[in-house]
């Protein structure tokens, strides 16, 4: 149902500034839930061992999401999932890495981060295709 908005000469949907604003508080709230996550994550393991745990869950997470219906897929993929994951602190540590000429840990931290990603998003997906029919 549309209606029209007072002396703009446009139309909303009834509704549609309360779904964005739940959509907003969703993405807020996952979000907040995802830093702290990513934060503890930065106390234990800590260093490039939680930057790879973030990493591995989040793509999880989002591969999951993919499944959801409604607002959820805001809430935990791009809200949880985006705040847990850290791909700068990635590039950061494997920067360092290469710049102290680290090449075999810089191969192996890379590689073991996109395997464990793809591994976690297709574990996601599965998991989600089980969980909702999709």
């Amino acid at each position: 149902m549309r209606r029209r908005v007072a002396n703009r000469g446009r139309y909303a949907e009834t509704g549609g500034e309360v779904r964005m604003i739940a959509a907003f508080l969703s993405v807020a709230l996952g979000g907040f839930l995802g830093g702290i996550a990513r934060w503890a994550l930065s106390r234990s393991p800590g260093g490039t061992a939680g930057t790879w745990a973030a990493n591995a869950v989040g793509s999880a997470v989002l591969g999951f999401t993919v499944g959801m219906p409604g607002i959820w897929p805001l809430l935990l993929g791009t809200g949880f999932a985006g705040a847990l994951s850290t791909w700068s602190t990635l590039s950061r540590e494997l920067g360092l890495m290469i710049k102290q000429r680290r090449w075999r840990e810089v191969a192996r931290y890379a590689l073991a981060t996109v395997v464990a990603g793809l591994i976690g998003a297709l574990f996601g997906l599965r998991y989600a295709a089980r969980a909702f029919g999709s």
